[in-house]
């Protein structure tokens, strides 16, 4: 994070002040999303990348399959399982973010163990060239990678390192590994059409990508999602594919920030539709405070 990229909302501030940040920016050249985190230390990486122990995105993937195979039989495709998955609270390599500036402030301010830490909504201006849609075939090899085993995972990123420029000789050579060549298997049983004509470099470039509105959650909260293949996430701020900027929020300010935000709605009733999040929601406006 640099200076250059990074503004403050006030100590004092509300829902106001930071719609007038946001409304300060010129306007994206395609779209902009937007990604509230509660701490502003934490670095920009998906869940899956954080704490896991080797091989665990392929098999813990398995075992909810294994668990729950109803609740996925629906999703035709490796990408809508994965978007299900993270909103039952399964470690993914998708990153999500919203449209909606205001859900992006919620989710910076509203989890109760880090109200004693600066939160930050970052923003991200995609190109039109990295906007994909849930049925992209990118986004189908992108979001297979999940089922591939961390050395399978390092063969492909190796194979990729190692050529130094990329023609249709070096381009079949990469598809021909065997990684790859499990890769797009996996891909051929939600594509049978699927040609074996994968672009390496796909592999390691930032997409914003529309899901299908198919979920509750995603509808509730104008979700989107970042997914980026084998990419480390080491420096996202300096990604030719987007821009990036960051909103402070201030510990300080999170009460009254969500106080606001639950006069416009959006609270954890109407970003998280399941029964569960009405009954907390309800519960908590009639606790006694005394």
């Amino acid at each position: 994070m640099t200076a250059s990229r990074v503004s403050s909302v006030p100590t004092k501030s509300t829902v106001t002040s930071f719609l007038t940040n946001v409304f300060s920016r010129a306007p994206a050249s395609a779209i902009r999303c937007y990604r509230g985190q509660s701490a502003l230390v934490w670095e920009l990486k998906p869940s899956v990348m954080r704490g896991l122990r080797s091989n665990a995105e392929s098999q813990i993937f398995s075992e909810l399959m294994v668990e729950a195979p109803s609740e996925f039989s629906n999703d035709r495709s490796m990408f809508d399982k994965l978007v299900r998955a993270q909103h039952y609270g399964l470690p993914t390599r998708l990153l999500d973010v919203s449209l909606n500036p205001l859900v992006g402030l919620y989710f910076a301010c509203n989890e109760e163990q880090h109200h004693d830490k600066d939160g930050v909504v970052q923003i991200f201006d995609f190109e039109d060239k990295r906007i994909k849609f849930a049925d992209s075939d990118t986004v189908s090899l992108i979001s297979n990678l999940a089922r591939l085993s961390d050395e399978e995972k390092r063969e492909i990123t190796t194979r990729y390192r190692r050529t130094k420029r990329w023609t249709a000789s070096t381009k079949r050579t990469f598809r021909e590994c065997d990684a790859m060549k499990r890769l797009t298997q996996f891909v051929r049983v939600e594509k049978p059409y699927f040609l074996d004509a994968a672009n390496p470099q796909d592999l390691f470039k930032y997409f914003f990508v529309h899901p299908a509105k198919n979920n509750r959650r995603v509808v509730a909260q104008s979700g989107a999602f970042i997914a980026a293949g084998l990419l480390q996430y080491r420096s996202p701020g300096n990604s030719l594919s987007f821009s990036m900027r960051e909103i402070r929020i201030p510990a300080a300010a999170k009460g009254k920030i969500l106080d606001e935000l639950d006069v416009l709605n959006i609270n954890s009733r109407t970003m998280f539709p399941e029964v569960e999040f009405a009954a907390k929601y309800i519960k908590n406006k009639w606790v006694d405070d005394v």
